[in-house]
């Protein structure tokens, strides 16, 4: 498997304390998944080299369950449970 296939990076972020505050996985030719907690809250981001989406990430049946949703319902050939 060629490098630009695979995971290339997991970055984490920790705070003063040493708690994870932002955790970024680079994989495949560009593209990347990032959380980060931002006052108290999980921000969600996806995307493909400099663009992609963000959803907050904090609640169940909040903003990220809702996109989550979405795609499934768009792409039922590609479900998880």
């Amino acid at each position: 498997m060629s490098e630009l296939n695979g995971i290339r990076t997991i970055n984490v972020t920790k705070d003063a304390e040493g708690n994870p505050t932002r955790v970024r996985l680079a994989f495949g030719p560009h593209y990347f998944v990032e959380l980060r907690d931002t006052d108290g809250r999980v921000e969600f981001r996806l995307g493909a080299t400099h663009h992609g989406f963000m959803a907050d990430a904090s609640e169940v049946s909040g903003e990220l369950e809702k996109i989550i949703n979405e795609i499934r319902n768009s792409h039922p050939d590609n479900l998880i449970d």
